[in-house]
């Protein structure tokens, strides 16, 4: 037997449950109408929710065809899973009251917990609650003060054998009337809901029409009011609903953007690595920038980088680039935002500027003949 799917909400969310029953036998049948019932849930058994049909009157449930939803309003539950107890009060001549309790217990493949649940409409119960109806009654039925009392003159025990053929059928009239009752209660409830549905969707074409006809005469009484409005207001109406469209249209850009900077980041592999180069010792005074240069791993990973310098010799921009302060050692954290274990500290030499030689006791000059410096 395939194990059903575990469906998750979240413990103080008000939610529907779709139960669903079986006969002995293993057929999808309604509960029939003349039987009460309660059906109570818990997760531990100092908080439950009940839900009951008691006298024709539904509680805290309403019947949907062959099944039953459970409406979950401010039922108080905690975390772990839900159980439920199906208990039934069937009609039964051989009990002292006429009434015979039958209860189910069962697991559920619903768990409440912490986290946001996985469905917003209506839950299915995976695991079908069984009960018996309208299957005949046999002699394992019997209880042992019933058959106390079916002895026969001598004492012997009153066996299944000893019933004659008249009152094995009388035996088995009421639950052959039960099953012909449920049955036919069951078929007049899927009549009534298919009428209720045609009405309902009657109902609906008649709203709609009644919807687009009044959008129609607004339209036309709009319509009316514009031509009759002067050039000065229409070119306020004008200036105005452009104004709003403009705003609109720029939420929406943000939005979009906000929506595709997730997207990226979502998409973006997961940072494993943090390649680095480094510049040669940088020149106070020099206008070429220097750079830290630092690439994420791998390639697709977003390239987003916070440096942090100490100790005063030079600072780092946001980009990289080195501001050479004073001359001595900067130690610098290169720290990738989407993997910061990843981090590596580096050290940046700053030096005084220095003349070059181009050979002993000859200055190097650049190309336009100025002194170069380091």
């Amino acid at each position: 037997m395939m194990q059903p799917k575990i469906r998750h909400i979240h413990y103080r969310d008000d939610f529907v449950l779709r139960e669903r029953f079986r006969n002995g036998s293993g057929s999808l049948v309604p509960l029939p109408d003349g039987v009460d019932f309660e059906l109570r849930y818990w997760v531990k058994h100092n908080r439950e929710f009940v839900a009951s049909r008691i006298g024709g009157v539904y509680s805290n449930c309403t019947p949907d065809g062959d099944a039953l939803l459970v409406i979950f309003k401010d039922h108080n539950l905690c975390e772990g899973t839900l159980k439920h107890d199906l208990h039934l009060r069937l009609v039964n001549d051989l009990m002292p009251d006429g009434v015979q309790n039958v209860y189910y217990p069962e697991d559920m493949a619903v768990q409440l917990w912490h986290l946001p649940g996985d469905s917003d409409g209506v839950i299915e119960s995976d695991l079908l609650a069984a009960y018996t109806r309208g299957l005949p009654f046999t002699y394992d039925d019997f209880t042992p003060e019933q058959l106390a009392a079916l002895k026969g003159d001598k004492g012997d025990p009153f066996t299944w054998a000893d019933f004659t053929s008249a009152q094995i059928e009388l035996l088995k009239q009421p639950a052959t009337d039960a099953a012909k009752v449920a049955a036919a209660a069951a078929q007049q409830a899927a009549d009534a809901t298919r009428e209720l549905r045609e009405q309902a969707q009657t109902l609906a074409n008649t709203a709609d029409k009644a919807i687009q006809d009044c959008i129609t005469a607004t339209g036309d009484a709009n319509k009316a009011k514009t031509t009759a409005d002067t050039a000065a207001k229409s070119a306020t109406d004008a200036a105005t609903e452009a104004n709003a469209q403009r705003e609109l249209t720029e939420q929406s850009r943000q939005r979009l953007e906000a929506v595709a900077d997730r997207a990226e980041l979502a998409a973006a592999p997961v940072p494993d690595g943090l390649r680095m180069e480094m510049p040669a010792p940088v020149t106070l005074g020099n206008p070429v920038p220097r750079y830290i240069n630092a690439r994420v791993l791998p390639a697709g990973a977003q390239q987003n980088i916070i440096y942090q310098a100490f100790s005063g010799a030079a600072g780092v921009e946001p980009d990289g680039r080195i501001l050479p302060f004073r001359p001595g050692l900067a130690r610098v954290h290169v720290i990738p935002t989407g993997g910061t274990r990843y981090y590596k500290t580096v050290t940046v030499q700053v030096v005084a500027p220095a003349l070059r030689l181009a050979a002993p006791g000859a200055l190097r000059l650049d190309s336009a003949g100025n002194i170069r410096l380091t």
